[in-house]
């Protein structure tokens, strides 16, 4: 099993949604977008490898405009070179990547013309993974699109249009169930029509569900996933606690997730996290199934201790002692969302500043002391937060550049 995170991590600075906007197409913007682009999923790629992340989703953005009409360059021709050398890391690594269209990638669309882009948009996405010379287990990942005020029209034009698609595209695609239009049922019609994965989301599927349980659900789409396509392809979030529903937590609980894993590991699967902390989550769920050096939670707990000490100084004194016993990954994590789940107290907010701020009191200047002390003083705090940030920056701060301290709760 591989467990993975969506476009963009949150543990180092690469990126490849680099892009502008269209009244400022040019070539050469076109050209140094895609180039930078490339090189950092590569980049992302090996830092996956080396947290133990097989499984990976390539953000859409990688080529600007890749699906639009504007955008005629040959860019799988002229960077053929770099995306070979990805796909070959990608297969030497056992790395399994995939792509998700974005939401106005609607093939069910009565409106030809939004078909016509939609299709457009899919074969952008498909011919990105046959560059990198990728075989089928590599997929393109589609919600079915709206109803339009008769589902079974609105099927029955996916299943039309999908004839429309290259066979790259058909071998290609799979599709999901969404929290408002179709569930996991009605996406499993369609896959059995059409003869195509489909892919289980557990969100969704608890906002807009079906009788089946999760095993039963997970029985029949294990049967639509052909030798060729590859294990079966799960998503898996919890539900944000403060937005409204459907919409992606900030973090995984290991609690939660392990009672879905419970499940999903009867069978042969990859799991695809969809949290807002990308690839923290990923390391937090893949330390906690698969066995670690003790090493690995002291470099965890580097990384999360300031987070732990601005919600609760007393459970950052628990964590210290917990790393030091015998308690395993799981307590440890347990202990670190319990600790995400609680509100910013302001005097550990405080004490955590003043705390970060002893990595520069011998470094920074005088005018960088006034106004630490002044936005300390003014209460502040995320501006005090923001200026520490620039100060690690500054003068390369390692340590806290490689926490998680500027990244969760900002």
């Amino acid at each position: 099993m591989k467990i993975g995170y969506a476009c963009i991590p949150l543990g180092v600075k690469y990126k490849t949604n680099r892009g502008f906007m269209i009244k400022n197409f040019t070539k050469e913007r076109l050209y140094e977008a895609i180039q930078q682009n490339l090189l950092d999923l590569l980049k992302i790629l090996e830092y996956n490898v080396s947290k133990g992340i097989y499984l990976f989703r390539i953000s859409s953005d990688i080529i600007p405009f890749g699906g639009h009409k504007i955008n005629t360059y040959d860019w799988d021709a002229e960077f053929k070179d770099i995306l070979i050398k990805i796909g070959e890391y990608i297969k030497n690594n056992n790395i399994r990547v995939s792509m998700h269209p974005g939401q106005y990638t609607i093939i069910n669309s009565p409106d030809n013309s939004i078909v016509e882009n939609s299709i457009r948009e899919i074969e952008y996405h498909t011919l990105f993974l046959d560059s990198l010379e990728l075989d089928y287990t590599h997929k393109v990942v589609l919600h079915i699109g709206g109803v339009y005020k008769d589902k079974s029209s609105a099927m029955e034009r996916f299943c039309k249009n999908f004839n429309l698609l290259s066979q790259s595209s058909k071998k290609r695609l799979v599709i999901e169930n969404d929290e408002k239009n179709f569930n996991i049922d009605e996406v499993l019609d369609i896959s059995n029509r059409i003869s195509i994965p489909a892919v289980f989301d557990i969100l969704h599927h608890s906002i807009n569900p079906t009788q089946d349980n999760t095993e039963t659900i997970l029985k029949k789409c294990l049967e639509t996933w052909k030798k060729e396509d590859g294990p079966m392809k799960l998503h898996y979030s919890d539900q944000s606690p403060t937005k409204q529903k459907g919409a992606h937590s900030d973090y995984v609980s290991i609690q939660n997730f392990l009672e879905f894993y419970k499940i999903a590991s009867k069978f042969d699967c990859d799991i695809m996290l969809e949290t807002k902390d990308k690839d923290i989550s990923a390391i937090k769920c893949i330390n906690t199934i698969f066995p670690v050096k003790k090493s690995v939670m002291y470099d965890e707990w580097a990384k999360y201790k300031y987070v732990v000490m601005e919600k609760d100084y007393a459970l950052y004194k628990k964590c210290s002692s917990i790393i030091n016993s015998e308690t395993n990954m799981l307590e440890f994590y347990k202990t670190i969302d319990y600790a995400l789940s609680l509100l910013l107290n302001e005097g550990a907010v405080k004490n955590t500043l003043q705390h970060v701020w002893g990595y520069f009191k011998d470094k920074a200047n005088d005018k960088e002391f006034v106004k630490f002390h002044q936005l300390l003083s003014t209460k502040e705090y995320t501006k005090a937060k923001a200026f520490l940030k620039r100060l690690a920056e500054k003068y390369n701060e390692e340590y806290l550049l490689n926490s998680y301290y500027f990244i969760i709760n900002t």
